[in-house]
Formats: structure tokens, C-alpha cells, sequence
């Protein structure tokens, strides 16, 4: 998720380049598409033939971007064949929707009890109506599916850092004696915090000791040896990837230590590395979709972002896969409703989203359009209105819609996205 502000704007100097066209050009170029349910079915087609299909949103409480993410999934599961969706969340309640609807013995009996377990705030971005009806369908498509031909659900965050410790413990004595021992002496290292990631940050800042080193070494084991006789394959992805949440999260909640990248840049290498364990855990040449926020999805190189050393998923799955395997979706809007709240851990708010500001990207389109709609950044006039710099609207859960200057990250559109969505007037999630 988007927690802090990473930009603040001192003005809003940047414009598209061709911001003093006549609206009716742009309205009847063929790059700008009205958006309709009939856009679901050709936007899939489009992304269908990437390894990697990254769907974004500009907040984290819309509920356009949700229904539109969960029929364009049904779409490119159903139609051509993507195994798994990955999402920003949290990877151990994230496998309680898994088991659900994959049918696993013990699993959750209903959606609802599925995503119960996404307890920790914010909660909205997964316990909510819109997300509840992709579940069920998921469930439903699965269960005419052989085992081995289900398709999955994922979390790819580091948050359940302390789930992911009891998760592994309660199986490590299952590893063999010699594994064993590697293992609980890295968890044994971790326990003596007491769940408490604060006590551990403030314990490394005043010693300069840390649990790295034995997670490394745990997990530089794990990947080396074959799966134990008393794992199911899908039990011991399970535990495997418990273990990497806890190196990446310990290195994620050590770089909050110093000043720069290295804290947020630990959690994007956990996304990337678990959406690549993700593929490589399915046979063949397996397609995912991965659901985040657009600071995550969208290539951090073409934004200020790298300007400050930050990567992110988008960029890293870029890099690994080829820019030509990964499709990028880009969201945004003008106006709406959203569900944020007022600072860390606070309740949550359904919260008015004033009008973008002037000089941004969704201000533009607005003004030349008006109506929802979507065009394809890899279509040849795309450079024709898309070639400078623009800004973009960036809402994460903490939202404050009386100060929006720090909200707008500077970005080159063509080289963030494949293709971007444009909805006017948006209206918030359905949260439970």
C-alpha cells in the first residue's frame, strides 16, 4: 500500500504536451476510447499475450477500480488461461482465501470467513463487497477444476511478518533434524521480540545486532533442499514463503532505521520475488495478474520516484521478465468518493475526493473529455499527446482531501504504463 507521501510538489508547472489541442481533435482520435463494459473483453485481449498482467488504481479505496481489476481477471483466467492473481496484501491471511477456493481440507467455509482474516489495518483493502464477489467466483470456477488445475489467490506484502513466524515455527519440526535446527535457530532469534516489530527496530538501532544473518541462512537452506516427505507440495510453498516474508520483512523493518530507499525498496523486492516464486511454483510458462497500487505497478523509473532510489514491482518484473512480457494498466480519476483514513491506524472514512488539480493528468482528461474512457500508451499517437511529462494523482489509505499538494507523483506515461483507464467520477468501496 501507499503509506507516506514519497513526493511533495512544489507547483504544478508540468503539462502534456499537446494541453492546447482542440478538445474536438482529441475527441475523435481514435486513440481515446470511450470505457464500457464491452472495453472489459478488449483490453484482455490486449494484455493477454504478457506473462504478467499489472493492474494498478490511484487509491486504495475505489470501488470502480476493484470491479474493473476483478472482470478484466475473469476475463484473462477464463479466456486465456492466467493461473494466479497476487495481490497487495498481507501472504498468510491472503492463503486463507487461497485454500478457500482451492478447496483445501481445513480451509475457510465461506468468502466471508476467507478474508476475516485480513485483520490488520487497513483492513478495507481486501474485507469488502467487491473483493467478496471475486472470491466466490473464483471458488466457482475452481470447482469443476482438477486440483492441480485451480487457479490461485496471493498476498504479496511483508505485513504478516509475525503470522509468517508462528506459520513456520509450527511446522519446522517437520524439516529433518539438521534443517530444523538452521530454522528455529532464525525464528528462536526473532522470538525473543514478542511480536513486536517496534521493539526489534529500536533493539537493532541500539546494539547494531539483528536476526539477518540466521534468516539468510535459514531460508539459503530451504531453497537448497527437496521437499520433505511430510509436506504436501502445496504446504511446503506455504512454509517456503512464510520464510521469505521473514527475511524480506526483517530487512524491510531494518531499513526504517536510516534515512532513504532501503526500507520501502525491501518490500518491493518482495513482491517481485514472490509473484516469480508464485510462477515458478505452477507448471510451464505460467501467466499471473498482480493487483497494487500504481506507485507499485506502474515502472518507478519513469516517475520521480527514481530520482530518489525507490523501485518497485513494476519496474523489477520489467527488468527480470523483459519490458515486452509485462503489461502495465495504469488507473485513474477526476473526481469521487474514496474510503482512507486520517492517519495510521485510525478509522476509517468515507471521504470526498475533490477535483484533480490543474496541470495533472486526470485535470486534462477531464477537461478534453469528460466521460470515462481508456487508451493504449503503445498505440503509435500515443507519443503525440503523451511525450512530456505529466502529473498524476496518487492516493494512498492515509488521506487528507483538504491538502492534496503532496498527492501528485510526476510521471512519463508512456514509459509508466501499456494502457490507462480513465473513470470521472468514482465512488468509494464497499467495505464491511
Amino acid at each position: 500500500m501507499v503509506r507516506n507521501r514519497i513526493i511533495i510538489l512544489i507547483g504544478f508547472s508540468l503539462v502534456l504536451m499537446s494541453s492546447q489541442l482542440n478538445a474536438n481533435d482529441i475527441k475523435q482520435d481514435d486513440l481515446f476510447r470511450a470505457f464500457s463494459e464491452d472495453s472489459i473483453t478488449e483490453i484482455a485481449q490486449i494484455a493477454s499475450d504478457h506473462r504478467l498482467v499489472l493492474l494498478g488504481e490511484s487509491t486504495h479505496g475505489t470501488s470502480e477500480y476493484y470491479s474493473i481489476r476483478a472482470e478484466l481477471s475473469k476475463v484473462l483466467i477464463e479466456d486465456y488461461g492466467f493461473r494466479f492473481i497476487a495481490v497487495e496484501g498481507d501472504w498468510t491471511p491472503a492463503w486463507k482465501v487461497n485454500a478457500y477456493i482451492k478447496q483445501f481440507e481445513g480451509a475457510p467455509e465461506s468468502a466471508s470467513e476467507a478474508l476475516s482474516s485480513f485483520t490488520r489495518w487497513p483492513g478495507w483493502l481486501w474485507n469488502n463487497k467487491e473483493t467478496l464477489e471475486l472470491v466466490e467466483w473464483l471458488r466457482e470456477y475452481n470447482a469443476s477444476k482438477a486440483p492441480e488445475d485451480r487457479v490461485g489467490f496471493y498476498g504479496i506484502d511483508v505485513y504478516s511478518f509475525w503470522d509468517s513466524l508462528d506459520e513456520a515455527a509450527r511446522v519446522s519440526d517437520k524439516l529433518g533434524d539438521e534443517t530444523e535446527a538452521i530454522v528455529n535457530d532464525a525464528l528462536d532469534c526473532l522470538l525473543r521480540f514478542n511480536r513486536n516489530h517496534q521493539r526489534y527496530i529500536n533493539t537493532v538501532g541500539q546494539t547494531g545486532q539483528h536476526c539477518g544473518r540466521q534468516l539468510a541462512t535459514a531460508v539459503n537452506r530451504i531453497d537448497q533442499i527437496e521437499k520433505p516427505d511430510a509436506f504436501t507440495k502445496e504446504d511446503w510453498f506455504y512454509f517456503v514463503s512464510n520464510m521469505h516474508v521473514l527475511l524480506q520483512g526483517e530487512m524491510h523493518y531494518r531499513g526504517m532505521l536510516y534515512q532513504g530507499p532501503s526500507s520501502w525498496n525491501e518490500r518491493a523486492r518482495n513482491f517481485k520475488l514472490t509473484v516469480s516464486r508464485i510462477k515458478n511454483f505452477y507448471p510451464g510458462e505460467t501467466k499471473g495478474i498482480v493487483w497494487a497500487h500504481n506507485t507499485h505497478i506502474g515502472d518507478a523509473r519513469a516517475t520521480d520516484m527514481g530520482n530518489f532510489g525507490l523501485f518497485n514491482i513494476g519496474q523489477l518484473a520489467a527488468v527480470h521478465y523483459g519490458r515486452e512480457n509485462i503489461f502495465s494498466i495504469g488507473f485513474g480519476t477526476f473526481e469521487g468518493t474514496v474510503i482512507a483514513g486520517r492517519a495510521w491506524d485510525t478509522p476509517m472514512e468515507k471521504m470526498t475526493m475533490p477535483p484533480a488539480r490543474s496541470g495533472s493528468l486526470e485535470y486534462w482528461l477531464n477537461e478534453n473529455y469528460g466521460k470515462d474512457i481508456w487508451f493504449n500508451l503503445n498505440h503509435e499517437k500515443a507519443g503525440h499527446y503523451f511525450d512530456n511529462p505529466v502529473f498524476q494523482r496518487a492516493v494512498g489509505v492515509v488521506y487528507n482531501p483538504e491538502d492534496e499538494r503532496g498527492n501528485y507523483v510526476e510521471t512519463y506515461l508512456l514509459r509508466r504504463y501499456n494502457l490507462f483507464v480513465f473513470i470521472r467520477e468514482t465512488t468509494a468501496l464497499h467495505a464491511f
